[in-house]
């Protein structure tokens, strides 16, 4: 049993951290279909009524759009990493009761 949960949490570990590494090297930021560049702002289109509970349209910039993209990226690493550490962890506890 405790080897299966060592593999669980090393898959999972391993997975969040590739995960991670995937959001931070982001794709190009678009503004409805284009891609942006340095610079540019995305002007919001307003399609319908804003109603009870929605945000309002507004202007984006290409930081704006790139940490869209990336959000997240830096959490997922840092989970990934924790799962890997218990593992560890869990790994020699589960080694040094089994030689006591």
């Amino acid at each position: 049993m405790g080897a299966v949960i060592l593999l669980v949490l090393l898959i999972a570990g391993v997975g969040l951290v590739l995960s991670g590494v995937g959001k931070l090297q982001a794709e190009v930021p678009t503004c409805y279909g284009r891609p942006m560049v340095p610079g540019d702002v995305c002007k919001a289109r307003v399609t319908g009524p804003v109603t009870d509970g929605m945000p309002a349209p507004r202007d984006t910039t290409y930081q704006e759009q790139v940490d869209a993209l990336t959000s997240g990226g830096w959490t997922s690493i840092g989970l990934g990493l924790v799962l890997l550490a218990l593992c560890v962890v869990i790994g020699i506890a589960w080694a040094a009761g089994r030689d006591g």
